[in-house]
Formats: structure tokens, sequence, C-alpha cells
């Protein structure tokens, strides 16, 4: 049973810290149901074309951070066949001259919105980024108070962050390159929070004392999943917890999803958070920078432009 975080309330710091040593708690989303159904039905459009059609929304240089990236690419640490997932990336723009625009164009590239084959989706996608921000804002300054550091501490990190919204796509198992493929294999998040609205379907697990759970959203909440950066920013008192996404035996169909990673300003240094509660064990995270942690995550999991290049398909 999930731990479910109230917003907007003082006090229960010790429940909200339980919350995180989950990994994975519920809190009321601030989100409009009727724009995240809304969002669907354009990404399911989208998906739905050609995959020759779809290939002309790959934006190049962006290592798979905006517009549409083809199933078979992306590979979990633990993974022996890359997922059977498509994906359709797309945040905020930063002005040109902007300071974390220059030094990491990688990180910021320009939105890939494809209105000429989905009219309208770029606006409501934009929209819906939007909200899904601000409501991440409020839970990372409940976060802050629970764990004694100013509310603003996290959201200073995430000003003018590359928070990415994704869309997944996960074709129906049975059009599957082999058995061996999964739709998105056990891992963990590498951002601070990610916030995950109710999918289409079924397939969210969580892996609780050695033993999967699976995950359903209610409507009008979120899940939301603690990453590898908020792990280390409290020494290990929050958990990144494992999932993965897994059709269940004679599973009819696919599935969509739409989630948002709230990934810190590249500069940030990720070390432990001053006066943090006790974790009653030593250190045991090197100081890196979210750019460091971001870009070994991504070449771990075959997502760098010049791994996909020479990619082997199955």
């Amino acid at each position: 049973m999930l731990k479910e975080i109230a917003l907007g309330t003082t006090g229960g710091d010790e429940h909200v810290r339980a919350a995180l040593r989950d990994g994975f708690f519920l809190v009321r989303n601030t989100v409009p149901e009727t724009l995240l159904d809304e969002a669907y039905g354009r990404l399911g459009t989208f998906f739905e074309l050609p995959a020759e059609v779809k290939a002309g929304s790959r934006l190049p240089g962006s290592n798979g951070q905006s517009g549409f990236l083809p199933p078979l690419i992306e590979k979990g640490e633990k993974g022996r066949t890359p997922d059977w997932k498509e994906l359709f990336h797309w945040g905020a723009q930063l002005p040109a001259a902007h300071p974390l625009r220059e030094r990491y164009p990688a990180r910021y590239p320009p939105a890939a919105f494809p209105d000429h084959l989905v009219p309208g989706i770029g606006a409501v996608l934009g929209e819906l980024h939007a909200r899904m921000a601000a409501f991440q804002l409020d839970v990372v300054r409940r976060i802050a108070g629970a764990l004694g550091a100013a509310p603003g501490y996290f959201e200073e990190m995430l000003e003018d962050g590359p928070v990415v919204n994704r869309a997944t796509w996960y074709p129906p198992m049975d059009a599957a390159p082999s058995g061996e493929h999964v739709w998105m294999v056990e891992h963990q998040d590498f951002d601070l929070i990610t916030a995950l609205p109710r999918a289409t379907a079924a397939g969210l697990e969580v892996l609780v004392d050695g033993a999967w759970m699976p995950i359903e959203v209610p409507e009008g909440y979120a899940v939301l999943n603690v990453g590898m950066v908020l792990e280390r920013l409290t020494g290990g008192l929050a958990r990144a917890a494992v999932h993965r996404v897994v059709a269940a035996p004679g599973q009819q169909g696919g599935r969509l999803s739409i989630v948002q990673f709230c990934h810190p300003t590249p500069w940030t240094v990720l070390s432990p958070l001053p006066g943090r509660p006790a974790v009653r064990e030593p250190e045991r995270y090197p100081v890196l920078t979210a750019q460091d942690l971001f870009q070994r995550t991504m070449y771990r999991i075959n997502r760098l432009d010049s791994q996909q290049a020479t990619a082997v398909r199955p």
C-alpha cells in the first residue's frame, strides 16, 4: 500500500520521510484529468502513425531528450535486450542566450512537436508540461520541509533545469521481436523526482522486499518516484526505488503513459543536504554534478546519440 503525502499542510514530517524511504508515494494531482485525457488522445494518434512517418520527428543531437525515439533503442542496465517501447520527449524552451543552454546544448534541445502530423499536439503537451512542473514544485517544497531544508531548497535546483516529459508507447507484446523482450526492464530513475499520473493500462510494478508489487494510480492522483539525485542529496534516506513496466501474462493491447522527470540544473553539485535527518550510516556517495550523473547513466542505458548510431537491432 503506497503512502499518501498531502500538499499544503504542516507537520507529519516523519510520514513524509517514511514515504521517501519507500521510494514511491501518492499525491493528489493538481493537473486536470481532462487535460491528461486530451494529451493521451493526441499522443495515441501520433504513435499510431507508420514508423517511417514518425521517424521524421526524431531530433538528432538531443540524445533522445526531445522528439521521437523508435523502439529497441533504450536498454536498461540489467536488460539483456532493448526495451520494447517507443518514446516521445518534450520540455520548455530556454532563451537562446541563456548560459545553461549555451554550456549544455544537448540538455536543452529545441522542441519537436509534430503539429503537421497531429494538429494542436504542441499546445496541449506544452500546457501539460507547465502544469505538471508546477505540481512537482509543490511536491519538492513539501519534501524540503520534511528534510529540514528551506522550502525553496530543491526549487532553486530545478529553476531552469532540463525538466522533461516523456510519453511512452508500449506496443502489444505479441508483436515483440522475441520472448526475451519486456516493455521496460527494472531500473531506477536518475532525476530528483518523477511524477507518474495514471496510464492507459496496467503494467507498472515496484520492487518491495524482494517481490514485485503492481502499482495502480487512482484517478485524480499521481505516483511520485524518488530518483537517484534525491537519494544522493539525502545520503540514502530517500530511496530511488527499483521499478519496471511489464505486461501481465495474456494481457491484450498496448500501454501509453506520460511521466515528467525533474532534473536539476546540470551544474548542480550533488553533495549531501546539510542538516538532513540522521541516516545512521556512513556517507557512501562520491560527490558528482548532476551532469556527471546524467551522462554516466545515459551511457549505461544506450541513450547517447553516438551509441544509437551503432546500436545492433535484435
